[in-house]
């Protein structure tokens, strides 16, 4: 039986952020994310895995308006700006794949988008990442084929604004 897996929101400063960066970049080879700079993000937030304080995963989100990260206009539906949560990084280690930790980071992504009030949750993974590939269409994300590499979008509508 393995301990209790917690999901934790993690912020830069803090041991728990410096438990992320050392799987980020000595297992998954994803720190450079983490380190990353965001001037079109409203917010920046880093979840961290952890069982029994060792920490098994990483997901890291933006929520921004639609399409700045493009440089589109916004899109205005009702007034508002309709915004999403773009899951930029995520990772587990792959000693405890396929054992819910990736499925805890991505619903713990999607609840607080809802809450946080976007109207879509949207993320890009490599024509390689057949896990990932398989968890998000188990949640009911869409698929769209990337124009600018080997990559494919994952979307999920959230509700209406």
């Amino acid at each position: 039986m393995h301990p209790p897996l917690e999901i934790d929101r993690v912020e830069v400063g803090t041991g728990r952020f410096d438990q992320v960066l050392t799987l980020a970049r000595h297992v998954l080879d994803q720190d450079r994310y983490l380190l990353a700079s965001f001037p079109h993000a409203e917010t920046v937030c880093v979840l961290g895995a952890f069982r029994a304080d060792e920490c098994v995963g990483f997901l890291l989100y933006l929520v921004q308006q639609i399409g700045t990260d493009r440089g589109r206009p916004p899109i205005v539906r009702h007034g508002r700006r309709l915004r999403e949560c773009y899951v930029e990084a995520f990772g587990v280690a792959p000693s405890t794949r396929r054992r819910g930790v990736g499925q805890a980071l991505q619903l713990r992504a999607i609840n607080d988008a809802r809450s946080l009030g976007c109207y879509q949750i949207r993320s890009r993974s490599p024509v390689t990442s057949s896990e990932n590939y398989a968890l998000k269409l188990k949640l009911g994300f869409v698929v769209h084929p990337s124009g600018e590499n080997d990559s494919y979008y994952f979307i999920l509508r959230l509700h209406e604004p």
